[in-house]
């Protein structure tokens, strides 16, 4: 090969270099992420928070033969108005995570109509099942009725006993729905974030949950309790599966949740759930936590 043609094959490899470079950090024309949205779930009967716990999981699906992740607290959204090349309709779902007091927000959003589902958290659907977001900022609240909710409940320690105990009424948020209350639970964490069937340090402690299930006697499913029922649990500082819990000096968090369900409604088995209450390490103090925007 001459110097010649050599030169004229190095000149070609490097103009067709020059061109896909080109094209590589060529910007497309699409516009990026223009509005940001927060807001809260309400419970429709006493306009408070809605408490969650907010959680991404991965279980084995026997139908599949696969393992998949799943987000439990999570509000999923369709963005609408897009379509494929024919003309139809194309959406995908978008799981927004909720904070554990109910309070979700996201600041990498579109500027478009929304369509909502709550099939991954502990109510029924709202009323208002779309919203619309302009550019910039929006709040968007929504107002639902848990499956249940926990009410006049108490959290004291005492220290003779060396427990925490909680004293609480389950009462359903709409008992021509889900009519049951399977379980109930007194959850703790040395963090913050307090959930049942993730984040619970108590969890094994038999003092701190209450399971419905089969009674031989009547034939029957049993609940954990009735509603307006009054409840106690305890978490025992001394018992064993509590160790991780207590090791430490230090401040602890608790709250109370419940799982209702029947009428095929709440087949994900989610809890619904108290505030959250802050126990000072000396056990002297317990108040609700106030969250930080």
């Amino acid at each position: 090969m001459n110097m010649k043609k050599l030169t004229h094959i190095i000149a070609c490899f490097l103009s067709l270099g020059a061109a896909v470079s080109c094209s590589m950090f060529e910007l497309d024309s699409f516009e990026g992420p223009n509005a940001q949205v927060s807001g809260r779930f309400l419970d429709s009967k006493t306009g408070e928070q809605m408490g969650i716990e907010s959680s991404v999981y991965s279980y084995w699906d026997w139908g599949s033969w696969s393992m998949k992740t799943e987000s439990a607290g999570a509000l999923v959204v369709i963005e609408q108005g897009w379509k494929d090349k024919d003309g139809n309709d194309v959406s995908e779902d978008q799981k927004w995570l909720v904070r554990f007091d109910g309070k979700y927000t996201n600041n990498l959003v579109f500027a478009a109509d929304y369509k909502v589902d709550t099939r991954f958290l502990p109510c029924y659907p709202p009323s208002n099942d779309s919203f619309t977001l302009k550019k910039g900022g929006n709040t968007v609240d929504f107002t639902v009725t848990p499956y249940c909710r926990i009410v006049n409940e108490k959290i004291s320690y005492d220290a003779a006993a060396k427990k925490i105990v909680a004293t609480f009424q389950v009462e359903l948020g709409d008992g021509t729905k889900a009519n049951s209350i399977d379980n109930v639970a007194f959850c703790a964490n040395t963090q913050v974030f307090v959930g049942c069937k993730f984040f619970n340090l108590a969890k094994d402690d038999p003092g701190a949950k209450r399971a419905g299930g089969f009674d031989w006697a009547t034939w029957s499913s049993k609940p954990a309790c009735q509603p307006g029922e009054t409840v106690t649990l305890e978490i025992n500082l001394e018992e064993p599966k509590n160790a991780e819990l207590f090791k430490y000096e230090q401040d602890r968090y608790v709250r109370i949740a419940a799982q209702a369900g029947g009428n095929n409604y709440n087949s994900q088995a989610y809890y619904n759930f108290s505030k959250i209450y802050r126990i000072s390490a000396d056990y002297k103090t317990i108040e609700p936590v106030v969250w930080e925007d």
